[in-house]
């Protein structure tokens, strides 16, 4: 068994992308919008999700801010 993601919601997709791309050094694994449920999904990593550990940036449309705690999603076991 293996941790696979953690998943954390974001306010703008963009500018996180931005941080843990352009800061941290991880790279756009994948991103994909989800219309039917107004959200779009973005993982990120210093590698590939088959051995390594990934964030999955979660942006619900039309959301720019969560209150201190709710913006943690689960994590991800496989």
């Amino acid at each position: 068994m293996r941790l696979l993601h953690t998943m954390l919601r974001v306010g703008d997709l963009e500018r996180s992308l931005a941080f843990y791309c352009d800061v941290l050094g991880m790279r756009l694994l994948r991103k994909k919008d989800y219309p039917g449920g107004k959200f779009t999904l973005a993982f990120v990593g210093y590698g590939d999700e088959s051995d390594h550990t990934v964030l999955e940036l979660t942006y619900n449309w039309g959301i720019d801010s969560y209150d201190l705690g709710n913006a943690y999603g689960h994590i991800a076991l496989g």
